[in-house]
């Protein structure tokens, strides 16, 4: 056995040099064996006598039964496709069928369940109801005899009848109290109802009697045209060019830039102006500077002054101005 050598952090081993050997000679034996049977058994030359190939069918039979098998195999493919398919749905359906078993079983079990836990329940319900009951009635007789028993020897009421009393006074006492605040409100809204009647009366009758004056001072004008009286015109102040009303007790100046109306002697001085307008003109002259006169009174002023306007102005102011005195006097 040949030495180890040891040197620093390794062991250096020889090989056995017998053994190495022997397994050479056995390798190179096997593969001088190998090489003889290859030569040995080496094939020999092929010789094939000519001959045609295909044998005696054409090459157009050929395509055709070629053509043939492919349209068959192509059947045979489709119909393996559907036995295929069809096996696969009927898996499918068998399993669908397996699952909604399952799922059947599953909820007939859960409502066999819910069935027993309600009967389990209504059964308890029943018998803390009747036990309930029992407790209320015996209370009852209990009280009963004891309302007897206070009764024959005269004790005084218990707290509880006391604080029922009490909350049947106190609730009588509250209905009073509102049946009261509900005739006070009803009170009220009489009284602040038959105030605004009045003074809507109130205001009927001022404005009644602004007219009657109103048509007063008018048939006063038509007297003193009638008999030949002339009245004097008034001057016109800056008071007088705006009208005061009194309908709701508030006074409101009228717009002066409709009132507003050039001297009539000014108006009356162009002639020619005067005959261009006419009629008409002169009535919406003074329907505009006396606002509050009707219109056919306004014609019938005209037609009496023969459409004169300064004559129909003058007549017009005299009594509207002392309407309007008698309306800031009163």
């Amino acid at each position: 056995m040949p030495f180890a050598h040891s040197a620093d952090g390794y062991t250096k081993i020889p090989p056995n040099e017998s053994k190495r050997s022997k397994l050479q000679r056995n390798a190179q034996k096997e593969e001088e064996e190998l090489r003889r049977w290859k030569e040995e058994n080496r094939p020999g030359p092929i010789q094939l006598a000519p001959e045609r190939l295909g044998g005696a069918v054409s090459l157009a039979e050929v395509r055709q039964r070629q053509q043939v098998e492919l349209r068959q195999s192509k059947l045979r493919k489709m119909l393996r496709k559907e036995e295929m398919d069809q096996k696969k749905r009927q898996a499918e359906e068998e399993e669908n069928e397996k699952k909604k078993a399952l799922q059947r079983e599953k909820a007939t079990k859960l409502e066999m369940r819910k069935k027993q836990e309600d009967e389990q329940r209504q059964k308890l319900y029943q018998d803390d109801k009747q036990m309930k009951t029992e407790e209320f009635l015996q209370r009852m007789e209990r009280s009963s005899s004891s309302v007897s028993m206070a009764a024959s020897s005269s004790i005084p009421a218990s707290s509880w009848t006391k604080s029922h009393e009490y909350r049947d006074t106190r609730r009588e006492e509250e209905n009073s109290d509102l049946l009261k605040k509900k005739e006070e409100q009803r009170r009220k809204a009489e009284i602040l109802e038959e105030k605004q009647k009045q003074q809507e009366e109130d205001r009927k009758r001022r404005t009644e009697a602004d007219h009657r004056r109103v048509n007063m001072a008018f048939l006063d004008r038509l007297e003193a045209g009638s008999s030949g009286r002339v009245p004097e015109p008034m001057t016109q102040t800056p008071e007088s060019t705006n009208v005061w009303l009194d309908d709701d007790d508030d006074d409101e100046p009228q717009d002066t830039a409709l009132s507003t109306v050039p001297n009539p002697s000014e108006l009356h001085t162009d002639s020619e102006e005067e005959n261009d307008c006419g009629h008409m003109w002169t009535l919406m002259k003074l329907q505009n500077r006396f606002p509050y006169y009707e219109l056919d009174m306004l014609e019938e002023i005209i037609k009496q002054c023969n459409g004169n306007y300064q004559q129909a102005y003058e007549l017009l102011d005299v009594g509207y101005f002392r309407t309007e005195e008698d309306l800031k006097v009163n």
